[in-house]
Order: structure tokens, then C-alpha cells, then sequence
């Protein structure tokens, strides 16, 4: 566990150091407080967070693979993946490590969001139990996000390659659920079915109304659960080389 923290950290600070993060904190924050400003402003305008989460969900997902396109790729490109596998540490352990400074890192930018739901608390009669739900949903989709990434990035040496394996991987779970009312199927049909329980924008429909549903939670889980696997695997397969 000192190793994971130990590389957790190093990363971490890695972020702090680089501007390609403060482009990325720049551009969620930017937008997300865009957003946030137009939907107070609207008409009929209400003290709920749930269209301000959709979106932020999906710039989630936009900001994703340029967190972590150079986490393993970068180490791979220069060589330092090598020397670091010589040493007494886990392939698990380097992956786990690295995966966890870039969760740490999106956490950070998460925090910064926290005063557009305490803007509605003190104006508005705001309901904190969806909010929240909101923001345990956006925690569960970035980890599974942020484990593509890793996943993504172990496979390749180019930091922009990383990104565009990540980019397509989450075009395609964030618009599968679309697939069966573009091809016509039916609700209940075989298509619909399928399309709609692998589908993010889906599993995370619930979380932006405020609702909390095992089989949602079970299914971020579960993604994070595989990426990071195989990403373990992936590594595994380099130091055999």
C-alpha cells in the first residue's frame, strides 16, 4: 500500500507541475460554471442540480483521456515504465498508484464545483439528497472513466494515441444507448435491452435526478473494475518482454 500512496503522490504532484492540468481544470471549470450561470438565468429557472450534473458528466468524460493519456504512455515513450518494473514494486501496484493520483486529481476539480450548489442553497429551496447523488454519481463515472484512461494509455506510447483510444471508447458507451431508437427497436426489444444497460448516459440518468440504484453503481463499478485489470494485465505483458 506505501508503494501505491508513494506513486499516487508522486503523480498527484506531477499535475500541479504541468499545464496541460491547468488547461483541463480551466476548461471544466469554465464550462461547468457557464452552464451553471445560464441555467439560474433561465426561465422558470429552479434550485435543482440536475441539468448542471448532466453536463458535467459529459465534460467529465471530455477531460478524461488528457488526465490520463500520459500516466503509463509518457513512462513508455521515455523508458522510465522499464526502470520502474525493475524495481521491488507490483505491476498492480504501479497501476493502482497511478490510477489513484489521477482520481485525486479530478477530485480536486470536483471540490472546486461546490459552490454552485451552495449559491442555490442560499438563494433557492435547494435539496441537498440529489445533489449529492448527483456528486457520488459523477465520483463512480470518473472512476470508471479515469480506469479507461489508464487502461488506454498502457496500451500504446504515444500520449495522443492514448487519448484518441480513450476518446472513441467513451463515444461509443456514452452513444450506444442511443443505437436502438436511431435503429428503431422497440422498448423491451433485444436491442434496446442491450444498448441501454451498457450505456453511460443511461446509468447515470438516475444519479442526475437524484436517484440511487444498485445496478447503476454496480455497473461504474464494474468498469473500473475491468479497465484497471486489464490494464494490470497489459503491464504484466511489458515486463515480460
Amino acid at each position: 500500500m506505501r508503494n501505491v500512496l508513494t506513486i499516487a503522490q508522486r503523480e498527484l504532484i506531477a499535475y500541479f507541475t504541468s499545464p496541460m492540468a491547468y488547461v483541463v481544470t480551466v476548461f471544466f471549470l469554465f464550462f461547468t460554471g457557464l452552464i451553471f450561470t445560464f441555467s439560474i438565468y433561465m426561465t422558470g429557472a429552479r434550485a435543482e442540480m440536475g441539468g448542471l450534473l448532466g453536463s458535467m458528466v459529459f465534460l467529465t468524460l471530455m477531460v478524461s483521456p488528457f488526465i490520463t493519456m500520459s500516466l503509463l504512455a509518457q513512462e513508455r515513450s521515455t523508458g522510465t515504465l522499464e526502470l520502474l518494473l525493475t524495481k521491488p514494486i507490483r505491476d498492480i501496484e504501479v497501476v493502482l498508484g497511478k490510477y489513484l493520483g489521477a482520481f485525486s486529481f479530478y477530485i480536486f476539480m470536483l471540490v472546486l464545483t461546490l459552490p454552485y450548489p451552495m449559491i442555490l442553497s442560499k438563494y433557492g429551496d435547494f435539496d441537498w439528497g440529489p445533489a449529492w447523488v448527483g456528486y457520488l454519481g459523477l465520483l463512480l463515472a470518473s472512476a470508471a472513466f479515469l480506469a479507461i484512461g489508464v487502461f488506454a494509455s498502457s496500451l500504446t506510447r504515444s500520449q495522443m494515441a492514448s487519448a484518441g483510444i480513450c476518446l472513441g471508447a467513451f463515444l461509443f458507451i456514452w452513444l450506444i444507448g442511443w443505437v436502438s431508437y436511431v435503429a428503431g427497436g422497440g422498448e423491451g426489444s433485444l436491442l434496446a435491452d442491450v444498448s441501454k444497460n451498457i450505456s453511460v448516459f443511461e446509468a447515470f440518468g438516475d444519479f442526475e435526478k437524484g436517484l440511487l440504484v444498485s445496478k447503476n453503481v454496480v455497473y461504474f463499478l464494474s468498469l473500473t473494475f475491468v479497465s484497471l485489470f486489464l490494464a494490470v494485465r497489459v503491464v504484466e505483458m511489458r515486463r515480460q518482454v
